[in-house]
């Protein structure tokens, strides 16, 4: 994104063949971050070697300070950095290793061809808002684990901090529960908890937290399995929606199992979906309320903060003061901090990039627009998302239908997946990421300038082996740039097949 106030001029500047990066800060996260950003900047040194700069012409070194070493990452971290680059001499000072990353992503975008863009430059640069999300659905369908480290590489170049990783939805429950072995071993793709650690991890060590979300009491079918071995039930004539039943298993097992689960995110916030719920059977609106308020609770007593959609304080009104309000249909960011709440903007219109139709100018919005300075310090920031509705087997997993990416679904087509994911969420989400940041409304979407980073990003991205939509390409889920992504001979015959069985 671009950076909150920047100086910079005079003639491009060889970096020296021999320059270097290094701090003497003793945070190992920030040393194997220095790891990873030489690699894009030093080769443009290495083209320098035969040219014989006198190092009085070029520049010798980018020293890396940070004011704290600490690596506690959480929604309070600091990710400000400064860039000085004078006299041949470039530093890059921060409040903490996060910070420095962010500056070490900026130094990175500035060199090119062997050259720093300019000899004089001085960056003064942090976010506009402490959350900046990208929500991908593995409740529908399965992100590899290796997909989701390509989406966590490309939020760090974007400088987004938050993964919001919805893992239960109508096809699955996504991560492995040791206290109840069916529950994911039963879906057609899983997380260990292993693997859960690995990408929690991940994604410290580029300044993301990760938010798990687990979808209840609606979008529950991927539950089913507890439902089969008497642990929950679901409303009478359902099998997506969960009943408060008068005994209290669904409860006593929810509790249970979010224990659990919280135990493997070191995220404070907690996403209980609590979208989209109806009254079926024997379920009421003031069953559903009630369980909500439990489990809300329930979150609350295990340290955690509780985020639901908008309907648990527009339609059932479970919400406790505490929940963070995630708006994204009928209802934005702006009614709920009026009303008190710590919201999210994840705006369908806005930032839903499952839709191939939504031009890039959407994504440049002020997501605080029309808000007051109270409002504005209870908005927490924005999110994209990926759901991947049209990438089911059937209608949801549960219905017949043939969605338009559906054989996809099978994980023979992985591949397929990721150039379809990356095609649809990238270039677009630049957009969003730099309206996170720090959105300038006085820079049009349309304008030279806008766009010329936008491309240039993109590039960048690609360059880094990101799977994006190549600037002037149109991308949908079955297509990129016209050219629609081969399809298995046999699909038709995949998607008739239980996704229990698919492998």
């Amino acid at each position: 994104p671009v950076p909150m106030s920047v100086k910079a001029g005079g003639e491009p500047v060889a970096l020296s063949s021999s320059f270097q990066v290094h701090s003497t800060s003793k945070s190992a996260l920030l040393q194997r971050g220095i790891e990873r950003y030489s690699k894009f900047i030093l080769p443009n040194a290495d083209v320098n070697k035969e040219e014989h700069w006198e190092d009085a012409d070029t520049l010798t070194g980018l020293t890396v300070m940070v004011t704290s070493d600490s690596e506690v990452l959480d929604a309070s971290t600091s990710y400000s950095y400064n860039i000085s680059v004078q006299k041949n001499t470039a530093v890059i000072g921060a409040d903490s290793p996060f910070g420095a990353l962010y500056g070490l992503e900026t130094f990175s975008q500035l060199v090119s061809d062997g050259h720093l863009n300019y000899s004089t430059l001085a960056v003064s640069d942090e976010p506009q808002y402490r959350h900046r999300g990208f929500m991908i659905d593995t409740g529908r369908r399965f992100f590899p684990k290796e997909h989701v480290m390509q989406l966590l590489d490309a939020m760090s170049y974007l400088k987004m901090n938050v993964l919001h990783f919805h893992l239960s939805d109508l096809c699955r429950f996504s991560v492995e529960s040791k206290l109840y072995p069916t529950l994911a071993t039963a879906s057609n793709g899983f997380y260990t908890q292993q693997d859960i650690v690995d990408l929690v991890a991940y994604a410290k060590d580029r300044g993301i937290r990760v938010m798990p979300e687990f979808d209840v009491p609606g979008h529950s079918h991927g539950f089913r399995a507890l439902a089969a071995s008497g642990d929950l039930v679901y409303c009478s004539n359902s099998d997506i929606q969960l009943y408060m039943d008068p005994k209290n298993k669904t409860l006593t097992t929810l509790k249970h199992l979010f224990v659990e689960m919280a135990q493997l995110f070191d995220e404070e916030l907690f996403h209980l979906g609590c979208d989209e719920t109806g009254t079926p059977g024997d379920c009421s609106l003031a069953s559903t309320k009630q369980l909500e308020v439990e489990l809300i609770k329930h979150i609350s007593s295990i340290g955690k903060t509780p985020v639901g959609w908008e309907e648990v304080l527009y339609s059932t009104a479970a919400a406790s003061k505490s929940t963070v309000i995630d708006a994204w249909n009928h209802h934005n960011s702006g009614q709920s901090t009026g009303l008190g709440y710590h919201s999210i903007e994840s705006a369908g219109h806005l930032f839903y990039l499952n839709h191939a139709s939504l031009s890039y100018e959407n994504q440049w919005a002020d997501i605080a627009a029309g808000m007051d300075d109270k409002q504005r310090a209870l908005l927490l920031g924005g999110e994209i998302s990926m759901w991947t509705d049209n990438y089911c087997y059937i209608t949801q997993c549960t219905r017949p239908g043939s969605p338009v990416a559906h054989w996809m679904f099978n994980r023979t087509q992985d591949a397929t997946f990721l150039q379809s994911i990356g095609g649809m969420v990238w270039p677009r989400g630049i957009a969003a990421a730099g309206s996170f940041w720090n959105y300038n409304a006085s820079l049009s979407a349309t304008s030279t300038e806008f766009l010329s980073c936008y491309y240039a990003q993109n590039d960048r991205l690609a360059a880094r082996n990101i799977a994006v939509c190549p600037n002037g390409c149109k991308c949908d889920e079955v297509s990129r740039c016209g050219k629609p992504y081969p399809q298995p001979h046999d699909y038709h015959d995949h998607q008739q097949q239980s996704p229990h069985l698919v492998v």
